[in-house]
This record gives C-alpha cells, structure tokens and sequence, in this order.
C-alpha cells in the first residue's frame, strides 16, 4: 500500500477512513492539542488487528485506568503511535519547518505517496461567512455612513482571517514532495467564495485549482528527486455524475453523504488529484443503495433524559418540572393537541430513574446492543461492554419545554418546525435571541431559521458541525420522551466513528472533534476507490 500523510487532521475521519481501506497512515498532522491526543490514541489502536486490540485499552475507554498504564504495559506500541502524530500549526515558519524535516525523514525521494486532507473551512462555509461579513446589515437601521464603516471593518475581519489562505499550505507540500495522488476535502460554500472584497479577484475554488494544476509559483522548493521537473497534477471528481474528464466546475465536485450510505445529509468537495506522469483515473463512488437514518444509526444506544440546568437536578424532579410545563402549555391549546397529549401520556408513565448516561455504560438486558443493519454492525464492538461518551447536557427549563415541543412536531409531522412555525401555537415559546429576531425581520441572508431543530427518526441527520459544541438546539434528539440534544456517541455515530472510537479532552472538545470530522465511511470508500486505481491488495 502506498503510505498516507494526512494534515490539518482533526481527530482523524479521513485517516480513519484510509486506514479500514487498509492504507498505512504514516503521520497525521493537527494543530489542535486535545485533537493531536484523540489522534496518538487512534494510532494506538490501529496498530492492532481487530481480533488483537488489548484488553487494556478497553478498560481505557470504560475509565477503568488511566492513559500512562497503557503507555507503560504498550511502550513499543505507544511510541510508534506518538512518532505517527505530529501537533503542529501549519502556515507558520515553526511549524512549516518541523514539517518539512518530519516528512524528509518519513518519505523518500523515489517512494509515492498520498496526501489527504482539508484546511480549516469555517471561513468558507456559508454559515461563517454570513456571520463574519454581517449579511443584511445594509437593512439595519444605521446612517449611510455606520452601515459603511460596520460592513468595511466586517469585511476587513473576514478576508484577513488567515484559514483562507491555509491551502497555500497544502499546494506547498504538493510542490515540495510530488505525492502520488492527493484527496482535498472542503465544504461546499468553497464554490461561491471570493478570493477578497473585489470581485474581480475571482473565486477561491478557481484560484486553489489553478494552484492544484500548477503550483504557486517558482519560490516553491522541491526536494523529491532532486532536479527533476515539477510536475503539475490532473484534478476530478469522485462523484458519480461525472465524465471521465477533469474538473470543469466546482458542483461536480460536491458529494452528497446520504447517498453513499452515511445517515447525514452532510454536502461537501472532494478533489481528488493525479500527479500528471500518472495515467490513471480514480473511479468515482457507486451510491449506496439504502439510505441511512436517524433512526439506523442511533436507536440502539441507552434511551438518557436531560439535566436541569443552574439549579437541582435529579430524575424526580426533572420529571415534574416538564410535566407541568407541558400540563400548562396544554392548556386551550387546539393545535395538534390530541398528538400532543399521547406523547404527554407516555411521558408521564416513563420511569422516574431515567438516567443521563456516562462517559461508559455497561451493556445490560434492556439495553442489548443490536445489529439491525449494517451501519450499526460496522460501527459497533462487543468488546466495549457497552457504550462509551454516551451522557447528556442540561438545559433551562423553558428549553425543556421547547425541545419537548420541538421533538413533538417532529414525531407528528415529519419535520423539524421552521421560525414561522413558531408562530400562533409556538409563539410565547419562540426564542428570545438576537439572531432569531434578526431572522424575524429577513436582516440576515443565512438564517437561524431552525434556531431549534430535532433529528427526526425516518430522514437522515442535518449536517453534524463544530457548533454542537457549543449547544445542543440544533441537534434535539427525536424522542419527545427523552427530551434532549444529541450525546458525543450519537454524534460519533452519524458521523460513523466506530464505538470504539474514543475522543480526548472535555465533553465539550469532544464534540468540536466529531464536528469538524470527514465520516469516516464516506473517506473509507474514497480510499478503497484510489486502492482499486493501483491494484493494491485490500
């Protein structure tokens, strides 16, 4: 197999990804620290055939004992695993350095390989970009000159910001090493972007394509091969779609999750390139013909309820205080009411011990871990003992009772409720948010129109993103019973970590991991696709 460096890794979906296709993922490269640990943790256990993962590492994830006792019982192996991960910050003289010297050491100048990787795409996506360059602040009730000055320092803050400009990075390693193929992931708002203000200055998916083909320039050191010619690199999509030509636009490049059997409708751009002495194309990925849900992939994991936030939390009590908010919702209530009073009914009879969950909980007979489908059958290990990173947030009571709401309409009606379906039997639980009323009144051209949205069972998940960190409202759990955002495992497995699969750090940095990964079975067909272009052994 060809060896893989992957940067701006995160906590590892690509890598994870190549690695089940079979690929030795030589050195994964993040700048984030808790995401550099999860990812030393991962190399650890990858370099364990399935039927061979330690028992250790299991009492690891359930808490049992703590990392050093790996390290001192697996020295061999936890020494390969931190020489396999690098915590470096690329786009900076430091950084780029202790790069370049690692992967002199790691890669000769005659052997191949493959670069994998995405920069950091927040200020891409549509949502960032909204935020940071203050859509619909021209409808603000400002002067001529305030609107000029908040959009001029707007603009200013947006195109400074220095992700724009970390592919740079990436088309330096191409130009520095000839890699074989390489497999550049971004989001889809990349289409639409502008290099800065003016736009004359063209897009950045344009811009990045040309450097992609040719370079950046003569500046650009090449050490593989000493004074052999650069050589440029073929670029195309692995969308099903496609001609057998190159890229000619940035929608064809755009892979829609949910149809290759990921149970999120997660829309992002893959650009596989080819360096041009290589005469070969990646065949791009067949659909799946099932398409994953909600439900497929999180049904079986431990029904949780949620916590009271800022004051005493205990099942009792979390129990009445829903209930007799929902009691007094109910009342001269006619919309859906009948609907709404079943699933209040059956709210009332759950059991008062609902538990919030754990960072492990042990597999007992209600809980039986189920392979339904293949998605779970993949995704699940018995060796666990049950689940891991499985535990629930808190919320204010009046969000208890949106959530509850929300969850409902859901059940009821399919969907999630939309801003304007907050109005009439919503309204005196609409949200009290700044960017909600800036909504209200079409000030921003992204909106938080779902300000509160729930996962329903039957579709698969809205796109899992790094906000989830932050607060679970757009992420509610479809159960009205169990009223609650999505826990790290759920999140984990719509973005189809494996359960075994641990992440570091807080619950809140776990999240931002899952956020910001590449699904790992999404990047696990990409790899089996190029695998197939070389005719290597699976």
């Amino acid at each position: 197999m060809l060896p893989v460096i992957d940067i701006f890794a995160g906590p590892g979906g690509l890598g994870e990804g190549f690695a089940q296709a079979g690929f030795d993922v030589r050195l994964s490269v993040e700048m984030d620290p808790i995401a550099y640990k999860t990812l030393t943790l991962r190399k650890f256990f990858n370099q364990f055939t399935p039927d061979k993962v330690p028992s250790k590492y299991y009492s690891f994830v359930r808490g049992e004992i703590d990392q050093s006792e790996l390290e001192q019982l697996y020295p061999i192996e936890w020494e390969k695993a931190v020489s396999a991960v690098a915590n470096i910050e690329l786009g900076t003289e430091k950084g780029n350095s202790e790069l370049y010297e690692r992967l002199d050491k790691l890669v000769s100048p005659s052997e191949d390989f493959i670069l994998i990787g995405g920069p950091p795409c927040q200020a891409y996506s549509l949502a960032g970009r909204s935020r940071m360059l203050g859509a619909g602040a021209g409808k603000l009730n400002l002067s001529s000159e305030e609107k000029n000055q908040l959009e001029n320092r707007l603009a200013s803050d947006f195109y400074s910001d220095k992700r724009h400009t970390l592919y740079l990075e990436y088309l330096k390693i191409l130009y520095r090493y000839q890699p074989a193929v390489f497999i550049m992931e971004n989001v889809k708002g990349l289409r639409s972007a502008k290099v800065g203000k003016d736009a004359d200055k063209g897009s950045v998916f344009d811009n990045i394509c040309n450097g992609l083909r040719r370079g950046i320039g003569e500046e650009t050191v090449i050490s593989r091969g000493g004074s052999l010619a650069r050589k440029g690199y073929k670029l195309f999509s692995m969308n099903p779609e496609r001609t057998e030509e190159e890229i000619k636009n940035s929608t064809e490049c755009i892979l829609k999750s949910e149809d290759f059997g990921i149970p999120q409708t997660r829309h992002r751009l893959i650009i596989v390139g080819i360096r041009e002495d290589i005469q070969k194309i990646p065949d791009s990925l067949v659909p799946n013909e099932k398409t994953y849900t909600v439900q497929d992939a999180i049904s079986d994991l431990p029904r949780l309820r949620s916590g009271l936030s800022k004051e005493k939390d205990d099942a009792k009590l979390w129990k009445e205080v829903l209930i007799s908010q929902i009691k007094e919702y109910l009342i001269n209530q006619t919309s859906f009411d009948s609907e709404l009073k079943d699933i209040y009914s059956r709210l009332k009879g759950e059991n008062a011990t609902f538990t919030r969950g754990a960072s492990f909980i042990e597999s007992k007979d209600e809980f039986e871990q189920t392979n339904s489908n293949e998605l779970k059958s993949t995704l699940s290990d018995k060796k666990i003992g049950g689940f891991i990173q499985h535990e629930t947030r808190s919320h204010i009571r009046r969000d208890l009772l949106r959530y509850f709401l929300v969850s409902s309409y859901g059940t009821i009606f399919g969907k999630s409720p939309r801003l304007s379906d907050w109005e009439g039997r919503l309204n005196e639980l609409r949200p009290n948010h700044s960017n909600v009323e800036a909504t209200a009144k079409n000030l921003l051209t992204v909106a938080h129109n779902d300000r509160f949205k729930v996962q329903v069972w039957n579709k698969p998940s809205s796109t899992v993103v790094s906000h989830i960190s932050k607060d679970g409202h757009y992420f509610i759990h479809p159960d009205p019973t169990q009223c609650r955002s999505l826990t790290v495992r759920e999140a984990a497995r719509l973005q189809t970590f494996p359960d075994n699969y641990y992440f570091c750090g807080n619950r809140t940095q776990q999240y931002h991991q899952v956020g910001n990964a590449v699904p790992v079975l999404l990047a696990k067909q990409i790899a089996l696709s190029i695998s197939k272009m070389f005719h290597l052994k699976q």
